[in-house]
């Protein structure tokens, strides 16, 4: 899931609005040009999604994606519950919670290790997201 912001110190504010509102707007043009990967965030800006999935040319057979048709209905974005942010999205990104799972599962570190590991390096991140007034 991609989360856009725009950052507090961004020199042209307003076109990045408008860019991110076109953006969004025209998410079908973006769906294709991804090859289907990017799923938009709003189902009613790729109305034809379901057939579009179905039909995918570089799948084999041609509908094997059809399943993702209505991932909107039971995923939800980063940070979920709360809102996305960049302290989240460096979680996310920087495999935090995949580490913590695959160091305990190949006993690589005991359970509560790996979570004590993991604790530190979210708590490390949100302080620096925290100085940065960004959070």
């Amino acid at each position: 899931m991609g989360v856009y912001v725009i950052w507090k110190f961004a020199e042209n504010k307003e076109g990045a609005k408008k860019f991110l509102v076109d953006y969004v707007d025209n998410f079908r043009q973006a769906f294709i040009a991804s090859e289907l990967y990017n799923f938009p965030c709003f189902w009613q800006r790729v109305p034809d999604l379901k057939e579009l999935i179905s039909k995918d040319k570089k799948a084999n057979p041609a509908d094997k994606y059809a399943v993702l048709a209505d991932s909107l209905d039971w995923s939800t974005n980063v940070g979920y519950p709360g809102y996305a942010t960049a302290a989240i999205d460096e979680v996310f990104s920087t495999w935090v919670i995949n580490t913590m799972f695959a160091q305990a599962s190949t006993g690589e570190k005991s359970p509560e290790e790996a979570i004590k590991e993991a604790e530190g390096k979210c708590k490390r991140i949100w302080a620096k997201w925290q100085q940065r007034r960004l959070i």
